[in-house]
């Protein structure tokens, strides 16, 4: 795909300085310094390195012109170069039919217009697939799950029973939503398994990283707010709720019935004991423990956790002490 930085330009509504008939195959990062591609900066001390590259184009603030380059001005470049870059995707697995041959769909479920299921894919009694959506190879869709529109769900996925996924969500390949949630009861030395009988729903934009599970709940259901993006392998377990927007990074353990506000931001290998809320707008910072409810906004960090100054003046003391 190739398109000249003027029908970029005129598509984000940009200002530019410098020769805009110019085509670009793709985008880059400074350090790559690919010929024909189209970069980003916004900070003034990469302008001489800009200018040095092989690079013909930069997206740039007003204070970050690169010289002897073509610049295109926005005031949030990354934010810019992010979208620009959605023209370049490449295709991900070609398909000559909408659904697959050896797809196998019962005949109660609801498929509307455009959408593509892949080869293998099993869908059970009353699914619903909303407008748009792609289900790729190998991908399981058990009894009465829905699923909305423009929703992508990669290879090797599998939705358990009453599942429900809102507009725009992408599973990433081998996510599983609805397992049965970690129950058992133990009883003159055996263990009991609770049977979980309630559901998965995410709402519309979500995204689970690769090889994540969120199980269903004991009675009731697991719910991930509009807009949250989940990392790869990351565990969600029984009866947990997020807010919007939250952001759990990698290696995340979330136990069950833990409540997280909007904009919750889980950095990698944070865990929480069950049963505790955590608050709008904090964020834990990796490997931090959750140990109790978290009721101010804030940044904390540490096993216990405990607010991040706190943190770091005791982890300084404890070096300290060892010297």
């Amino acid at each position: 795909m190739h398109y000249k930085i003027s029908e970029i330009k005129k598509q984000f509504k940009l200002e530019s300085i410098g020769e805009t008939s110019l085509t670009v195959c793709g985008v880059c990062g400074l350090s790559d310094n690919l010929t024909d591609h189209l970069a980003f900066i916004k900070e003034r001390k990469y302008c001489e390195e800009a200018s040095k590259s092989n690079i013909p184009a930069f997206v740039v603030t007003n204070d970050s012109i690169v010289s002897g380059k073509t610049n295109l001005i926005a005031s949030d470049p990354e934010y810019v170069i992010s979208k620009i870059a959605s023209f370049f995707c490449p295709t991900q697995l070609s398909q000559t039919v909408m659904i697959a041959s050896s797809a196998s769909i019962d005949e109660s479920a609801n498929i509307e217009d455009c959408v593509t299921i892949g080869a293998n894919v099993v869908i059970g009694q009353d699914v619903f697939i909303g407008r748009g959506s792609k289900v790729f190879p190998n991908s399981v869709i058990m009894n009465r799950c829905t699923i909305g529109e423009n929703c992508i769900i990669y290879p090797n996925c599998t939705l358990r029973e009453d599942t429900i996924l809102g507009n725009e969500c992408i599973l990433q390949p081998g996510v599983s939503l609805g397992g049965d949630g970690f129950g058992y009861l133990t009883r003159d030395q055996s263990h009991l398994k609770i049977p979980q009988l309630g559901r998965v729903v995410l709402e519309d934009k979500v995204e689970v990283g690769a090889n994540s599970t969120i199980d269903r709940a004991r009675f009731s259901e697991t719910r991930i707010g509009e807009g949250t993006k989940i990392d790869n392998l990351v565990m969600m377990a029984h009866n947990v709720t997020t807010g919007k927007d939250c952001l759990i990074v990698s290696q995340v353990g979330v136990s069950g019935s833990t409540s997280l506000g909007n904009r919750v931001t889980l950095a990698g290998q944070v865990g929480t004991v069950g049963h505790v809320s955590v608050t709008d707008d904090v964020t834990v910072l990796g490997k931090g423990g959750i140990t109790k409810s978290i009721n101010e906004p804030g940044t904390y960090a540490g096993m216990p956790i405990k607010p991040v100054k706190t943190w770091l003046k005791a982890v300084a003391k404890l070096y300290k002490a060892i010297k």
